[in-house]
């Protein structure tokens, strides 16, 4: 399969997952699979490794691929997958919490604020109905602010959200009833028809409606504990983050486990060299805890 996603922290993963020919291991976000085969490649002979994804998507690129497992669902509901194929003696949980590159330019879902045509949906799971759409033509002006707020820690948040009130007012209803459905429509909204100097804020608001859409904190906030409880004794799980909300989360989940349950093996974050960065410039972000099951 052509790779669609760079792997990041691969070097540093290989060392703090500590896997063993024979072992199992689970990546929960398994996107375009260069996490999961370089866990496969530890694990051989005799090691299997099990991957979730929400997109169906990237479920259909691995098939052909029968050394990895490939499942369609959400990493919230962890526990209920690995239960139903009986996969245990798992040594090893891993998250990568980005989004790939095949969802931000190949995907046609408006992830991108670059991609002006898209319609906005925004959806991980593209059997879920919510969409970045049905939230920004159907959301009161202080639900939007506190999303644009919470989710994507945009300091003008109640601006952005009173102009997209506004230009709700003033634009002809189209399709459905509905004002804003393009990438494009969303950039007028905002005053950003030229997204040149307000690439920061528009990643803060594009956040803020993707974590909101797929409901990501939530998620991730369910899987944590489901994923540690799934681990044996001397399991390690490794989640990598890429914004504070996702960090904040984890951190304090590890906080919670410390001490009786486990021990924490990075006391500072890892994060990705230089050379690494000038090689992929999404892994700048990304932030490394792993801690192991006692």
């Amino acid at each position: 399969m052509q790779e669609i996603h760079t792997p990041v922290l691969t070097e540093e993963l290989k060392v703090l997952l500590n896997l063993k020919p024979g072992d199992n291991a689970v990546d929960a976000t398994l996107n375009g699979g260069g996490h999961a085969r370089m866990m496969l490649e530890l694990i051989k002979p005799g090691g299997k490794v099990l991957g979730i994804d929400q997109d169906k998507s990237m479920i259909e690129r691995m098939e052909g691929d029968k050394n990895i497992t490939a499942i369609w669902g959400n990493f919230k509901d962890i526990d209920e997958i690995i239960k139903k194929l009986g996969f245990n003696k798992i040594k090893a949980v891993l998250f990568d919490l980005g989004m790939s590159r095949w969802h931000l330019e190949q995907s046609g879902r408006g992830f991108s604020f670059q991609k002006p045509e898209e319609a906005l949906f925004m959806n991980l799971n593209k059997k879920s109905a919510n969409t970045a759409a049905e939230i920004l033509n159907g959301y009161p002006e202080d639900r939007l602010a506190e999303i644009f707020k919470n989710f994507g820690q945009e300091p003008k948040a109640r601006l952005f959200a009173k102009k997209i009130m506004e230009f709700r007012k003033k634009q002809p209803a189209y399709r459905q009833g509905r004002r804003i459905i393009s990438v494009k429509d969303l950039l007028n909204a905002l005053g950003a028809q030229k997204p040149d100097g307000r690439e920061k804020i528009l990643a803060r608001i594009f956040q803020a409606l993707r974590i909101a859409v797929n409901n990501e904190l939530e998620a991730l906030t369910e899987a944590l504990p489901k994923s540690f409880d799934a681990l044996d004794a001397g399991g390690r799980l490794a989640i990598i983050s890429y914004h504070s909300l996702e960090d904040r989360i984890v951190k304090n989940f590890f906080s919670a486990v410390v001490g009786k349950k486990a021990i924490i093996l990075t006391k500072k974050p890892k994060t990705a060299s230089q050379e690494e960065i000038i090689k992929n410039p999404s892994s700048r972000s990304a932030k490394l805890r792993v801690l192991e099951k006692i």
